[in-house]
């Protein structure tokens, strides 16, 4: 009696672990690489995936000497094997949380600007209150980790910009908290003495832009045509575009949280005469996907810390003192 009710939940716990050394192989590229990200021998990891082959009658992987590639079959079941794996990791945090967050896994991802007004808070607060979950956050543009969050490689994503109806189906939407885009010119330019900056005067000017795909690069090319901008420096880092401005490369567009760096007292951002241009970031998630315990907790974390920081810019921006940085 005891064989016959154990072996059905090894063979389905084996089957979860199985597809889950799979889709690590997939996601690095290699074995061994697998093999240590989830704790056990390259063999047995080996030996595992090829079992699960075996049941499914399909071969999963192309192995190759300088590392694996998913084979056509894997590509359609990879998205079936995450929701597995997530579902296996939902239900093991759900008991967990019973007795207290004592485990878990969440996988953030985030664009810059999210980095600079909401991380730095977030992610201390919530592996201080949370020490056992395995948390990490990668960063990239906001495309990026719409395409991430959508194949089930990250639980949750934060990202910047205009949302689109194409990329945005079957996630789930939230936003957070928004930042103004201010123009930053560097101090002596002709423009930082203008009382106002209107487009028309942005005629003729070399830029330090984001690279596309990036919210604030959408945001300037929605200011003015892009055949009108004289590109010099494309980048993905609103530090080294602070750096380039500073240095006199170009103008550019820019949240104001990024006027945070020590590089700012060298840069002017006058006033304009368009209409406020701000950068919202959202949070997203599958819509198919029920988030477990510990990605529902930093949600809560976010947007509890998202609430206090649109208070406090709110009650900057109403103060008798409040002021544009010059």
């Amino acid at each position: 009696m005891i064989a016959f009710i154990d072996r059905p939940t090894y063979g389905r716990r084996m089957r979860s672990e199985q597809m889950r050394y799979l889709e690590a192989a997939i996601r690095l590229g290699s074995l061994r690489k697998a093999a240590t990200e989830v704790g056990i021998g390259q063999p047995t990891l080996s030996q595992q995936i090829r079992r699960l082959e075996e049941d499914l009658n399909v071969n999963l992987l192309i192995r190759r000497a300088n590392g694996v590639l998913p084979s056509a079959e894997a590509r359609i079941l990879l998205p079936h094997i995450r929701q597995v794996i997530q579902a296996d990791r939902a239900l093991r945090e759900e008991a967990e949380l019973i007795n207290g967050l004592r485990s878990g896994c969440v996988r953030l991802g985030a664009v810059t600007t999210a980095g600079q007004i909401l991380l730095p808070e977030v992610v201390p607060l919530y592996r201080n209150a949370f020490p056992n979950v395995r948390f990490s956050v990668w960063e990239a543009s906001s495309a990026a980790v719409r395409d991430k969050v959508m194949s089930g490689e990250l639980d949750l994503g934060l990202v910047a910009g205009p949302r689109d109806p194409d990329t945005d189906t079957g996630l789930v939407s939230t936003d957070l908290i928004s930042d103004e885009i201010v123009l930053c010119v560097p101090r002596g330019h002709p423009l930082a003495d203008k009382p106002t900056v209107s487009v028309p005067d942005l005629e003729g000017q070399s830029w330090v832009l984001p690279a596309r795909g990036y919210a604030a690069r959408h945001l300037a090319d929605s200011l003015f045509a892009p055949s009108d901008q004289n590109v010099v420096y494309e980048t993905t880092n609103p530090h080294s575009t602070l750096l380039m401005v500073a240095a006199r490369v170009g103008i550019a567009l820019l949240s104001r949280s990024a006027l945070l760096s020590h590089r700012a007292d060298e840069i002017v951002t006058p006033a304009t005469d368009w209409d406020p241009l701000r950068l919202t970031v959202s949070m997203i998630a599958r819509a198919d996907m029920q988030p477990g315990p510990a990605v529902r907790k930093l949600i809560e974390v976010l947007r509890k810390v998202s609430a206090e920081r649109s208070q406090a810019a709110l009650r900057h921006a109403t103060a008798p003192s409040a002021r544009s940085p010059q």
